[in-house]
């Protein structure tokens, strides 16, 4: 049987056509009332954007799933976890809260509590068993693992790795802790050059975990003990430790882990979880870009679903019919015209040239390994709500 992905236009001629309006018809329709019982606490997880971007789900938006929950008996709060290494623009708690804020995620914005998920530092997580492609175990961010429903509110939008940026992605990084973020994206722990360090021992305050020593006047990473994602790398002067890129998972093994990842997250919160794709300010990269670009293709429009396999094919396939805007990356990539894949060819974008080198973006291997994991079906109707 198909999936169904209920699906409402951008384009609006009077108020009961606004955006707002609409989110709150294809909820319902999507059946995603269904999550949510009365006084479950419910996770609204979004990306809050970066510091200097902004192009993100709007806070109004996310506003009115808050409302639609509130509406249902539930208690909602919004949520994102931290980013990979600790130095990073939303490396903490502390800082994802500013950066939120700054693109105008904020309790009074959006009528609930704005929780960041994974802890101060984002190391705390429940562990979950998976029998998954690469992935075995994850960490499901405690705060996560004690909620009783999950609604992903995901901006789609271009990713030089998965090559779209939707529900899958959405949960998949966005609803695991740091830990298993690096595992989703590195193959192997930092190790030291031990030609360029110097053994100023910066790196051995730095860990959280004490994984690093200085031995023999050089640093010396434990990878029993290393967490992957922290960041050392960053904060050496010497540029003596593996750094991120020298460690990426091929793309093929990225769009793997991902899914795993995703399936952790699903299995955990089945059947109490729901999808909503907001396929406007589609630009080729993804919200944790530290800019925007101008988006590719016009606003589409917003997409629900039970199903986070068939509503992410349903967005790349909304992408593909639809024009490319002029002057945008659609124009520089030769990719405007109707029909035309273009998210399978975005990273040969120049900014996104990096994913390149281990070959093409992978959003259908992300989404056949979904679909093999049991995640959802690549199959699906699209239900036009006016």
């Amino acid at each position: 049987m198909l999936s169904k992905v209920y699906f409402s236009s951008s384009r609006a001629k009077r108020e009961e056509e606004s955006l707002v309006h609409k989110i709150r018809r294809v909820f319902k329709e999507a059946g995603l009332d269904a999550a949510i019982g009365k006084g479950d606490i419910v996770a609204v997880k979004i990306h809050i954007g970066e510091r200097y971007g902004h192009t993100y789900v709007r806070p109004k938006h996310v506003r009115t799933v808050v409302e639609l929950v509130r509406e249902l008996g539930g208690s909602p709060f919004v949520t994102d976890t931290t980013g990979l290494d600790l130095t990073s623009s939303r490396g903490d708690a502390l800082k994802c809260i500013e950066v939120a804020a700054l693109n105008g995620f904020t309790r009074e914005t959006v009528g609930a509590p704005i929780i960041v998920a994974d802890g101060l530092k984002g190391l705390e997580g429940v562990k979950v068993k998976i029998d998954g492609l690469v992935l075995k175990e994850i960490s499901l961010p405690s705060v996560l693992a004690e909620a009783d429903a999950l609604i992903s509110l995901a901006h789609v939008k271009g990713h030089p790795r998965t090559g779209l940026g939707g529900a899958i992605k959405n949960i998949a990084v966005g609803c695991v802790n740091k830990t298993t973020k690096a595992l989703i994206h590195l193959k192997s722990p930092p190790y030291v050059k031990g030609d360029k360090c110097n053994g100023c021992a910066l790196c051995v305050k730095f860990c959280p975990v004490g994984a690093i020593e200085v031995k023999n006047g050089k640093a010396y990473i434990d990878s029993d003990k290393c967490l992957l994602g922290c960041g050392c790398w960053s904060i050496c002067p010497e540029n003596a430790i593996s750094s991120f890129r020298e460690r990426h998972r091929a793309q093929v093994e990225f769009g793997l882990a991902v899914a795993d990842a995703a399936y952790g997250v699903v299995k955990h919160f089945t059947p109490k979880v729901g999808f909503i794709n907001l396929a406007y300010d589609i630009t080729p990269h993804c919200d944790c870009f530290t800019y925007s670009d101008i988006p590719m293709v016009p606003d589409i429009g917003v997409l629900a679903s039970k199903d986070p396999v068939a509503i992410d094919k349903a967005s790349i396939d909304l992408i593909r019919e639809a024009p490319g805007i002029p002057s945008s990356a659609a124009e520089e990539l030769k990719i405007t015209s109707i029909g035309v894949d273009k998210l399978a060819q975005i990273n040969l974008w120049e900014p996104l040239n990096f994913a390149r080198k281990d070959g093409e973006p992978v959003p259908y291997v992300v989404l056949e390994a979904s679909s093999k994991l049991g995640l959802g079906s690549l199959q699906y109707e699209l239900i036009h709500i006016v």
